[in-house]
């Protein structure tokens, strides 16, 4: 069912947003979550609630309109894999000097029914009968043009069916294999003095494995220590080693969130120094919200 996009609650909600940016106090926010990137924040309205999650600032109209295609069409191509897709729209306010700010908006869905809490509260037949979903979904998509990032927290099971939430980042590859996404933009939280050499050195690590089944199976587990479920691990890999071509084991995948926890630890202590210039030094606000704590 189509949901219209409540604008003069949107409106009031980046104002909430600008305001906190300005005073470094984000308590009359509703955060459901923060990504690697960008956050989520829950908008009760009288025509619903939604999650929002808001995008860097767009520098210009027409980089912002390249990045809603780019949404359709992903979200076309995962329906087309046979990945039900949460209906998302977009929503965005302009700025100053042609810049805009933008949201993608979804209907709110039920927290406790997210995969990666189901995951601790199911029993055992429901998370096996998951990732068997899972990896049908998998194989049925990621293909070397078109990417998945598939944590568990990007899935929610309603009425017995896999949604999957996250299409802020489209994972689309051109015929020589080169993101489609803006990737600079989604590194604009950077200092601008390591910016370019941290998206040169990271992106292929950050993109590489969604692309590949194997890969993102590998970044799945990864991420179940990081939501304190690595003891579903070992029977899960059985899982998928039964469908994988070159089978997975539990010191790759511990090795790979190592690795992975640092980089984004790296990055996330450089976007902490770069608020610190901001709002101490620079004195003004800095354009993003950061979460307080990111347990890894």
């Amino acid at each position: 069912m189509t949901f219209s996009i409540p604008a003069d609650a949107l409106d009031a909600l980046e104002d909430e947003v600008v305001r906190a940016l300005r005073t470094t106090d984000d308590r009359a926010l509703t955060i459901l979550g923060y990504g690697e990137v960008t956050l989520v924040l829950r908008l009760e309205t009288d025509a619903g609630t939604f999650a929002c999650k808001r995008l860097p600032v767009f520098p210009s109209r027409e980089r912002l309109d390249r990045h809603s295609a780019l949404v359709d069409d992903y979200v076309t191509r995962l329906d087309k894999g046979g990945v039900a897709v949460a209906e998302t729209r977009m929503w965005h306010r302009r700025l100053p000097g042609g810049r805009a700010v933008a949201y993608c908006v979804q209907e709110a869905l039920p927290e406790g029914r997210l995969c990666s809490r189901l995951l601790h509260t199911a029993g055992e037949a429901w998370c096996e009968g998951f990732f068997a979903r899972f990896l049908d979904r998998v194989e049925a998509t990621v293909t070397p043009r078109l990417g998945l990032d598939g944590q568990a927290s990007n899935w929610i099971d309603v009425d017995g069916e896999l949604v999957y939430l996250d299409v802020t980042t489209p994972l689309i590859r051109d015929e020589r294999e080169r993101e489609l996404l803006d990737v600079p933009l989604f590194f604009t939280s950077l200092p601008w003095l390591v910016r370019d050499v941290v998206r040169m050195a990271m992106t292929k690590s950050i993109f590489d494995k969604f692309y590949t089944p194997r890969g993102v199976v590998l970044d799945f587990l990864g991420n179940l220590h990081k939501e304190r479920l690595d003891h579903l691990v070992p029977r899960f890999l059985e899982q998928a080693n039964a469908r994988l071509d070159r089978p997975l084991d539990a010191e790759e995948v511990g090795a790979y969130y190592r690795d992975d926890a640092r980089m984004w630890e790296l990055i996330q202590r450089l976007r902490k120094a770069d608020r610190f210039v901001h709002n101490k030094i620079l004195r003004r606000p800095y354009p993003f919200l950061l979460p307080r704590h990111v347990a890894r």
